[in-house]
Order: C-alpha cells, then sequence, then structure tokens
C-alpha cells in the first residue's frame, strides 16, 4: 500500500484536547499526540472518536511566541485495531492561532529530540 502523506511526520508529544458532543453539553478528552505534521497529526486512545469531531491543539512554547500556539482540527479518520481495541485517530488542522503553518514546521525541524520519518513511510 502507497502512503499519500504529503510532509514528514515528527515524532513529539503535544496535548490534544478533543471536543465531543454539542450545544450544552461538551467533554474534552486530553491525550498526547504520536506525530506531528505541517497538516496534521495521529494519537492513539481507546474511545470511538467520532469522525468530524472539533479538536484544539495547545503548544507551550512555539518559537519566539510570548503564550501558547493554539491550533483548531477536526478527526479525519479513524481506524480500531481489532487485537487491543484501540484506535487510530487522525486528526487534520484547519485553523492558526498565533502561528502559522509554516511555523509550525520550522519548529518541528528544530525541536530537540523531533525525528522527522519520511513522508512516504
Amino acid at each position: 500500500m502507497v502512503d499519500a502523506r504529503r510532509h514528514p511526520r515528527y515524532r513529539v508529544k503535544v496535548p490534544v484536547y478533543i471536543s465531543l458532543g454539542g450545544g450544552t453539553y461538551r467533554k474534552t478528552i486530553q491525550l498526547e499526540s504520536r506525530d506531528v505534521s505541517a497538516t496534521g497529526l495521529s494519537f492513539e486512545t481507546s474511545r470511538a472518536i467520532p469522525i468530524d469531531a472539533e479538536s484544539r491543539i495547545v503548544i507551550a512554547r512555539l518559537g519566539q511566541l510570548q503564550g501558547p500556539a493554539l491550533i483548531h482540527g477536526r478527526i479525519a479518520y479513524r481506524t480500531k485495531d481489532p487485537g487491543s481495541g484501540r484506535y487510530t485517530v487522525g486528526l487534520e488542522f484547519t485553523r492558526f492561532e498565533n502561528t502559522t503553518r509554516e511555523e509550525l514546521l520550522a519548529h518541528l525541524e528544530s525541536w530537540t529530540g523531533a525525528t522527522p520519518t519520511p513522508a512516504s513511510e
């Protein structure tokens, strides 16, 4: 199978907050990402998070920013591992606050411990 990824992934952990439900009921789940790219990230969870659920990614320090970077996203895909029962979830970035996609990518490349994996992996 050919991987359609357009950007390399970086193995860095950032907190991910997923908002579930609508109207007055909202539940926020805090998770850590598995990998991050310029267009999104993935993570594992035991919850069946719905496709298109809204999300927020908060990166506490990103370069010279005075405050945290906030990135909005949506759940783009979800697959379940039949053996473990856990889900791998893909989140697509939709809007950036306090940063840009280009700044995020530049800092991913420079962070200590950030290990790029080829886009075709």
